[in-house]
C-alpha cells in the first residue's frame, strides 16, 4: 500500500508502509494526517461569530458571554467593541461545557470535567503520535503495531481491530 502525504504546499513524500520513513519526515519529528490536517486548520485562521458558536452548540449567546467573564472561555478581539471570534476548538470546548451541563453538573464542575476531558485527549493523541508504528489492512483485519515493550524490546505489540469492532492486543516477535 503506498501513501502519499503532501507535506507544505508542496513537497511529496511517498511511504511504503514505512514507520521509520515515516517519522524521520521533518527532522525526525514524527509527522500524521491529523496534525497536517491540524497546521492547516490553525494556518486557515477558521473563526466563529458569538451567534455562530451559540447555534452550532445550541447554547444562547448571553450564556457565551457569561462564560467568557468568568473566563471558562476566550474570545479574539481586533478592537475594543468588535465583534468577539472564537477559535474552532472552543466550539469543542462549548459543546463538551454544555454536555455535563446537561447531565446535572453545575457550571464550575463542568468546566472542570470539559478541561479533564481535554487533558486526557492531549494525552491520547501523544499517545497515537508516540506508539502507532504502522497501519495496515490484513485478512484479520485492521493490524495496528504500538512498537516494542519498553523492558523488552524484543517483543513488540500489535493491536487487531476486528470486522465485529472488537480490539485484539498481541505480542510478537520484533523483526
Amino acid at each position: 500500500m503506498e501513501i502519499f502525504v503532501k507535506l507544505f504546499d508542496k513537497d511529496y513524500a511517498k511511504l511504503d508502509n514505512n514507520p521509520v520513513l515515516f517519522r524521520k519526515l521533518r527532522g525526525g519529528i514524527g509527522v500524521s494526517l491529523a496534525s497536517i490536517y491540524r497546521k492547516r486548520f490553525i494556518k486557515a485562521n477558521l473563526r466563529l461569530s458569538m451567534r455562530e458558536l451559540a447555534e452550532a452548540a445550541e447554547v444562547s449567546p448571553s450564556q457565551l458571554r457569561y462564560w467568557e467573564r468568568k473566563g471558562y472561555i476566550h474570545s479574539e478581539q481586533t478592537q475594543e467593541n468588535s465583534s468577539h471570534k472564537y477559535q474552532l476548538a472552543t466550539l469543542f470546548q462549548v459543546m463538551g461545557i454544555k454536555y455535563y451541563l446537561d447531565e446535572g453538573y453545575t457550571l464550575p464542575v463542568a468546566v472542570a470535567k470539559e478541561d479533564e476531558r481535554r487533558s486526557q485527549m492531549k494525552d491520547f493523541q501523544r499517545f497515537i503520535i508516540d506508539r502507532v508504528f504502522e497501519i495496515e489492512a490484513t485478512k484479520e483485519g485492521t493490524r495496528i503495531d504500538l512498537g516494542p515493550l519498553a523492558d523488552d524490546p524484543k517483543k513488540s505489540v500489535e493491536a487487531i481491530v476486528k470486522e465485529d469492532d472488537h480490539v485484539e492486543l498481541r505480542l510478537f516477535d520484533t523483526k
